[in-house]
């Protein structure tokens, strides 16, 4: 994969990331399964990105304590906003939103 490439896949994952987070904002109480996830919380250009990527996004997410990931064997996985880690969350888009608009100019 050459840099271009990576960068392509990494704005991507980022743009699910910043989608997902900003779904959970919104609706706080919000949880769902990753077919839950690619079918109600993602615009539909995400949801043809695939479930792998998504999958790698909540992954993330679940590794920053900013999403809490409960598995009640043999249903998937449910995925839901940590409350305790909102603010940390809204500065985290506030600074995207601040460098994509940086970016636009």
């Amino acid at each position: 994969m050459n840099s271009s490439e990576e960068k392509g896949s990494s704005d991507r994952g980022g743009k699910v990331i910043r989608e997902i987070l900003q779904y959970l904002t919104e609706h706080p109480h919000a949880k769902d399964t990753i077919g839950g996830i690619l079918r109600w919380w993602l615009p539909r250009g995400l949801v043809e990105r695939g479930e792998e990527e998504v999958q790698e996004a909540l992954d993330f997410l679940v590794s920053k304590g900013w999403m809490t990931q409960r598995e009640i064997v043999p249903s998937p996985k449910l995925y839901g906003l940590n409350p305790g880690r909102v603010e940390e969350i809204q500065v985290f888009l506030q600074e995207v939103e601040s460098k994509e608009e940086g970016e636009d100019v």
